[in-house]
């Protein structure tokens, strides 16, 4: 019973994460690159306020769907499990290190940012599309709730290689349409596989 209201609690912070993962971004977008502040915090105050614990609860949900199907999901979804949490931890060490270590002491952002790109753009969308394979297989949850961690991979490769392809035919690495749009995706997909992970 515990493990159960647990689970279910761990749905909840998936939906707070996408909800303050969508927040932190929507305010960043208004501190002009960092050179204004937004109702009293910069760029780095509402990365460090919302994106920092969004990931996190990030992470818990990712550990409770995982925990709700662990004993049916196999080698893939151990696999995909492990990987989708070093994404994530990944993307929150990167958020921290941006901001807290390398701008602070070496005056650039590019490491930090890198490290975030690596969890976001490479671990997150392989690890979705094996959890999301062994979800489908293991069937423990039903109905549309089996396809929701392998739909939210596919959006995020999908996004990706149109971005690669856009990129190619323009020769322009400004892609800030596709970025709104992944960013939106991962919000989405962390709400609907925590709104899943509720109702079950």
């Amino acid at each position: 019973m515990a493990s159960a209201r647990l689970i279910r609690w761990s749905g909840l912070a998936a939906m707070i994460g996408g909800a303050m993962w969508t927040a932190s971004w929507i305010l960043v977008s208004f501190t002009e690159d960092g050179t204004r502040a937004v109702l009293g915090l910069s760029e780095r105050g509402w990365r460090t306020l919302l994106l920092s614990p969004a990931m996190l609860f990030f992470a818990a949900g990712l550990v409770g769907f995982h925990r709700k199907q662990r004993e049916r999901s196999g080698k893939l979804g151990k696999i995909g499990f492990v990987v989708g949490l070093l994404g994530v931890v990944t993307m929150l060490l990167g958020n921290i290190a941006e901001f807290w270590v390398f701008e602070l002491f070496y005056g650039t952002q590019q490491p930090g940012w890198a490290m975030m790109g690596v969890g976001w753009f490479m671990m997150l969308p392989i690890a979705l599309i094996l959890f999301g394979l062994a979800t489908v297989k293991a069937r423990v949850f039903s109905g549309w709730r089996r396809a929701v961690p392998l739909v939210f991979g596919l959006a995020l490769v999908l996004l990706i290689l149109v971005g690669i392809a856009v990129m190619l035919v323009s020769g322009s690495s400004s892609q800030e349409g596709l970025l709104g749009a992944m960013l939106l995706t991962i919000a989405a997909g962390w709400v609907v596989l925590g709104y899943a992970l509720w109702l079950e």
